[in-house]
Parts: C-alpha cells; structure tokens; sequence
C-alpha cells in the first residue's frame, strides 16, 4: 500500500509540477498574459481542492479499488484533452477542471486515508515514505516534460503525459486491492488513542479544524506562487529553459530525503515543532530564489534546489499527520478531503496572485516577499491550532 501510494503521489505531484514548464510554453504559444495563463493552475487546484471531500467520501464508501482506478482513467483523459486546447477556456476546462478531479481521486487524500487507518504506529514515517514518491514525480516529469516539448511540442507532450498516466496508475491497483479482498472495500479504522470517533458535522463545527484549514491555506497561498513561477522567474533572469527545468527536478529529488526526515520526525516530536522547520528551511529557499536577478549566480538556484526542496511536500505530509492524529476515525476520508479543501483555496489564490503581482509590477521580488509572509503566517495558524486543541477546541 505505501508503495502504490508512493507510484500514485510521484505521478499526481509531478504532473501538477510540470505545469510550470507547460505555463512557459503556453505563453510563448498563444500570447496570453501570464495572470490569464496562471490562471489554469489556479482552477486546477480549487477544482481540484474542492473533489477532495468526494474522494474522501468515495475512500470510505467505494474502497480503493474503484475509486483509484476511477481516477486514474479521469486524469488520462483529462490529459489528452487539454493537447487539444487553442483557447483559454479549452485550457481552463480540461486542465482546469477534468485533469484536476482525476488528480484529485489518485492523490494525497484517498492514500492519506488508507495509510492513516492501517498505521497506527509509525504513521508519520509511512506518510514520509509515500510522500517521497512526490519529490521523485517532480524529479523525473519536469525535465521530462521540457525535453518532451523540447522535441515535440506542447501539445504532444500532454499526450504523453496521458500515456504516463494510464500505465503507471492504473495496472497496479487490481493487483493490490483484488476483489473480495479486505483491502478492496473500504478499509475499517483500527483502533487508536483518539477518544473521539469524530464525524463530518463534529469536525466542522470544530476551532481546532477551521485554524488548522486556514494554516493549510496560507501554507498552499505561499508555496504556489513558487511552484507555479519559479522557471518564469529563472527564465526571466537569463537560464536556459532546460537547465532551469533540471535545476527544478533537483529539488524534487532533495524532497525525497526531506520528506522522508520529516515523517520521521513526526513520531518522535511535535508535529508542530516539525511544521516550523519545515517552513524555516522553505524560507531560506526563498530568499535565495529572491534575491536572483541575474544568470551569474547559479550557485543561488542550487541554494533554493536544497533548501525549498527540503519543505517541498513535507508541508503537507506534517499537516497530514497532524490532521490524522486529530480527526481519525471511520469518517476519515471525508473529513480529510473537506481539510485539503484548503488546498484548492491557497493553491490557487497564489497561481493567480504571483501572475498578478507580476504583471503589475513586472518582477517576482513583491511576489515572493507575499509567499514568505503566508509560510510565517502558516507557521504560527499550526501552533495555534495544536494549542486549541489541547485546551478541547
């Protein structure tokens, strides 16, 4: 299960990465500015934030089996539609929107859920393992992306991409989750220290669950106007597409280690103390990516590969960890999705805004100064959040 997990996380992830390099393209293709452009990725995430609730619902309801075979086949699709987009609301529909449900039934929040109630023990450091597929997702799709656009053009890229996606997502699963197998329904939550089975209506209704959320919002606000713009930026300053690329799929493999070191560390201290390291390293990546203004220094693009690839995922696999220890139990999965709903929120409000800030400004300097704020912010909602809970908020 960890090791599906980790196939279905480095494909979800790594896809939704490449979108920067894809971002370039489609700029250069058809002129659009890069606020409409960004915009894509930002519908993306909300489309995809908001099908979190019913993959979690699905999870608990339908079981693995179907739920990730369902979206395996919706994300390939989704892919091979957007290769044929000559408009923006072609691009907004099919990448916005289709591509983001299918990356929604195959990603963090049915895995999240089926890892959780399986782990009793040792959930943080399971979390990390599967979350390491992400940074070997980021690794592998982004440079291949751009040589695949490189050699073939944007639209061909997507089609390959699609391909990707069907092979790799959706052979594994009936060999896992055969039917009539426990694992193919929904798993049952074992039992665990948490006194309170919480249900859907309990967590809502909770403070600790709503400053939790607008933790995760800040948190995604700020590390996706990164994501989404770092080549832009790269490019903007004088590197070459490729080695921008590349220099972006070695964070993804420093993300393995950091993801891996920080679910670890969620067994054996706080996890809100590891929440801040995570965003601690993530800013120092930050400021090296801010202050690069020129191809002169490529030593800061490799200070910002380190240090941001370290955060990179671990946010969400410590958030993750958090939201299990709190809110396990058999309605789990909807309780999950409606968490990551966040996701979608600050996803992207900060696709959109980093494109804005640009376009007013004509630099990413504002832009990044905005992300280091919502990682401090995020950083302080978690502690919060943890301190209400203890008090039985």
């Amino acid at each position: 299960m960890v090791a599906l997990a980790f196939l279905h996380i480095a494909v979800s992830r790594g896809i939704s990465g490449s979108f920067g390099v894809f971002y370039v393209a489609l700029i250069e293709a058809f002129g659009w500015s890069r606020a409409a452009t960004a915009s894509a990725i930002s519908l993306q995430i909300i489309s995809e934030g908001i099908s979190f609730p019913f993959a979690g619902s699905l999870i608990d309801r339908l079981g693995p089996r179907r739920t990730l075979i369902l979206g395996g086949s919706v994300l390939a699709l989704g892919l091979a539609l957007t290769s044929t987009v000559s408009s923006i609301w072609e691009l907004y529909l099919w990448m916005g929107v289709v591509t983001a449900l299918g990356l929604a039934l195959i990603g963090m929040v049915p895995h999240v859920a089926i890892l959780s109630r399986e782990f009793s023990q040792y959930r943080g450091t399971a979390l990390g393992l599967a979350w390491m597929g992400g940074g070997l997702g980021i690794m592998l799709l982004v440079p291949l992306a751009q040589i695949m656009i490189g050699n073939w053009g944007w639209s061909l890229a997507y089609v390959g991409f699609a391909v990707v996606a069907a092979l790799l997502v959706i052979p594994p699963v009936p060999l896992l989750f055969t039917p009539g197998s426990k694992m193919s329904g929904a798993p049952a939550p074992p039992q665990t220290e948490n006194p309170t089975d919480w249900t859907v209506k309990q967590a809502l209704r909770s403070s600790t669950f709503w400053l939790l959320f607008g933790s995760r919002i800040l948190a995604s606000v700020g590390n996706q106007i990164v994501l989404t713009h770092q080549i832009a930026h790269a490019v903007d300053v004088g590197y070459p597409k490729l080695f921008a690329a590349s220099i972006f799929g070695l964070m993804g493999v420093v993300s393995i280690f950091g993801r891996l070191l920080f679910g670890y560390l969620t067994d054996v201290m706080k996890n809100e103390t590891v929440f801040a390291w995570v965003q601690a390293t993530s800013l120092i990546g930050i400021t090296a990516l801010l202050v690069l203004h020129d191809d002169s220094s490529p030593g800061l693009l490799y200070a910002y590969a380190l240090f941001y690839g370290l955060g990179q995922g671990s946010r969400a696999l410590v958030l993750s960890a958090i939201s299990a220890d709190l809110f396990l139990g058999k309605s789990f999965g909807a309780i999950y999705g409606y968490f990551t709903l966040s996701v979608g929120i600050g996803g992207g409000f900060g696709a959109w805004i980093g494109g804005f800030i640009f376009d007013a400004t004509k630099s990413y300097f504002a832009a990044f100064l905005f992300s280091m704020a919502c990682a401090v912010l995020a950083a302080i909602g978690v502690w919060a959040s943890k301190r209400g809970a203890a008090k039985g908020g």
